[in-house]
This record gives structure tokens, C-alpha cells and sequence, in this order.
């Protein structure tokens, strides 16, 4: 995006569950580890770069084929 942009404290912190930069009432903090979570349990990845001023990227990668959870899948 070419939002505001995050600093490296903030970045080391956005998957933690209830942290947010947003004023109090305005957000949880949640979206951000419940999006986590599910990349990471499906057996993915998500990578963030992010420079102040200058917007974030998030990137997700997920596996092909049946790497997805097999023991869920019964194999």
C-alpha cells in the first residue's frame, strides 16, 4: 500500500494477538494474528516489509498440492 508506513518496533509487533496502533474502540488488534494463524496452519507463509512514510507489503505464500495439512486430511 502507500499508507503511513511502519517503523521496525511496530512490524516486530503486528502479529501479536490485541496489538494495535489504532485508538482505543477503533480496532482489536486481532486481525492481523488471526490472519497469521490461518497462513500458518495451513502450512504457509507470510513475510511484511515496511518503511515509514513510504507504505507496507505483505507477501503470503502457501504450498501446492497436499502439502496442506495432510494429517487433517487423513494422510
Amino acid at each position: 500500500d502507500t499508507g503511513i508506513g511502519m517503523d521496525e518496533d511496530q512490524v516486530q509487533k503486528i502479529f501479536d494477538p490485541f496489538y494495535t496502533t489504532k485508538d482505543v474502540g477503533e480496532g482489536t488488534g486481532l486481525g492481523l494474528f488471526v490472519t497469521y494463524s490461518l497462513v500458518q496452519n495451513m502450512n504457509g507463509k507470510i513475510t511484511v516489509k515496511s518503511r515509514k512514510g513510504q507504505g507496507t507489503c505483505f507477501q503470503l505464500e502457501f504450498p501446492v498440492g497436499n502439502d496442506v495439512n495432510s494429517s487433517s486430511a487423513g494422510g
